[in-house]
């Protein structure tokens, strides 16, 4: 690379965060298996989570129980007689075969899920089953990062969670039981997540809808029980091994190549001369190698890349530094969406026009105010792997999770994060359906392990669950007036037109 800085203090260990700064390993939208994050505390609630509450307080102010560490019931009435929950297999026929049984030379096309009454049996439903089972509820645990130097940085965690599981209460829960969620907050310490998951997991039956940078240190409590479900965003390998982890996208060491197909096609002058920026800490940091490994096979070429320090927050140098280096291409993966705002922003101001610009974590709402406007974004291509839940309703599982979220959370802006625990939280329900009244935790595990695609309805790109094989789909957005749009095919469904690059 012909410019290439590291930040100063080396790369901090995964599990102690600098005040001020994180790196977080994510989806990414189910394009490669993480980024980076870097967020001033006081940033987050008005920037990419908008939370309404800290680490003492995981509810809106006036929302509700949902307290850290505290039990909070679902509060959804149960409908009398209601007609049952969300479940299915997802769409009834996948694209052409490929490297993870999704790829293929089309779209794939969004097919609907039956909902099925799922009432308690005549016999009853056998009662307490199982750990944190009774003939009435099912009491499940989220272990995510909600205080701590970065207050209410995976609130959408258990938002979304409560959200989905709001909404099945209301329908009369599953099989007569109504889920409960207990939500632990493990303050972005790698000690008190650990101590979160053993505090837990003798009285929850499943852990659903987390979100932690320390999960590699629960996942060493959690390997002593592997039949607990956990039905969530696995953010390291180590939790993402744990036997019982299943998610709707699932933890990969790769990236899927259908996105840089689309931008080399775009722009094949500008794929040898490629500009990013990268969190200086081990989750971001490995997550841009997977994405470059990618972007190597088909002829991209790297020429500036900063690691840059968690203490940064301009990067008026690097915008000088890019331009002087002849970048024609920036690529974002491995930075957090307000790192990229602010970065858009003083390349607008600096009157840096690269031929192309990608971000693949900027899919969120306060991207383009931060911005400084549409005027300094248009034009800018995302890829994400799940439905467009700002601004376009046409898949019927956004207006419905975006009403349950705004009842469960009122003032909480939508975000990646409760959108993935939302379907995580439908891919427990539905596993819970498949298992039967005589609940147990096996069941689940097996049930899990049979569900090879499920997308919640057409919200998220179809991934193998079962198999644990992450997702090659992609939706391709591009900013237009200050909207995220869709471009290009399909009309409906996700692409599917090529493999997933595997880099490890």
């Amino acid at each position: 690379m012909s410019a290439a800085r590291r930040g100063a203090g080396g790369v901090p260990g995964l599990g102690r965060v600098r005040a001020g700064w994180i790196g977080l390993l994510t989806i990414a939208l189910a394009v490669v298996s993480g980024c980076g994050l870097r967020v001033g505390a006081g940033q987050v609630g008005a920037a990419t989570l908008q939370a309404e509450g800290s680490g003492s307080s995981a509810r809106a102010a006036g929302g509700g129980g949902l307290g850290s560490g505290t039990a909070a019931a679902s509060s959804g009435a149960a409908g009398a007689g209601a007609a049952g929950v969300a479940s299915g297999s997802g769409p009834a026929a996948a694209a052409a075969s490929g490297s993870n049984g999704l790829a293929g030379s089309n779209a794939l096309a969004v097919s609907s899920q039956v909902a099925t009454a799922t009432p308690a049996p005549a016999g009853g439903n056998g009662g307490a089953t199982a750990p944190g089972v009774t003939a009435t509820t099912i009491t499940v645990g989220n272990v995510s990062d909600l205080g701590g130097p970065v207050p209410g940085l995976f609130q959408g965690g258990p938002y979304g969670t409560e959200a989905y599981f709001d909404y099945v209460n209301s329908l009369g829960g599953v099989y007569g039981r109504q889920l409960k969620l207990i939500s632990s907050d493990d303050q972005l310490e790698c000690s008190q997540n650990e101590a979160d998951y053993q505090n837990l997991v003798g009285s929850v039956f499943a852990f659903v809808g987390s979100w932690s940078l320390d999960d590699n240190c629960g996942a060493q409590v959690m390997a002593a029980h592997p039949d607990v479900p956990m039905v969530q965003e696995a953010l390291t390998p180590q939790s993402a091994a744990l036997p019982s982890a299943y998610s709707e996208a699932p933890f990969g060491q790769g990236a899927s190549l259908g996105p840089f197909e689309y931008y080399k096609s775009v722009a094949p002058g500008a794929i040898t001369a490629v500009g990013t920026l990268v969190g200086n800490q081990p989750a971001a940091v490995q997550a841009w190698k997977y994405s470059q490994a990618a972007m190597d096979s088909l002829g991209y070429k790297v020429i500036y890349e900063d690691d840059f320090n968690p203490a940064q927050s301009n990067f008026t140098a690097d915008v000088v530094r890019m331009r002087s280096a002849g970048v024609k291409m920036v690529y974002l993966i491995a930075l957090n969406a307000p790192d990229a705002a602010i970065f858009a922003s003083e390349a607008a101001q600096q009157g840096f026009h690269p031929q192309l610009w990608a971000c693949a974590v900027c899919y969120y709402g306060g991207y383009v105010s931060q911005s400084g406007g549409a005027a300094n974004v248009d034009g800018q291509y995302l890829n994400v792997g799940s439905a467009l839940f700002l601004g376009d309703p046409s898949v019927p599982e956004v207006p419905l999770y975006l009403k349950w979220l705004t009842d469960a959370a009122p003032g909480f802006n939508a975000d990646q994060f409760s959108a993935y625990s939302w379907a995580d939280a439908a891919l427990f329900v539905h596993a819970l359906t498949q298992a039967g009244p005589h609940l147990t935790q096996k069941a689940v595990d097996a049930a899990l392990a049979a569900t090879h695609q499920f997308t919640d309805n057409g919200m998220m790109a179809p991934a193998d669950i079962g198999a644990k094989k992450p997702s090659n789909c992609y939706l391709m957005l591009q900013i237009h007036n200050g909207n995220f749009v869709k471009v290009g095919d399909p009309a409906s469904g996700f692409l599917c037109n090529a493999p997933y690059y595997s880099a490890g």
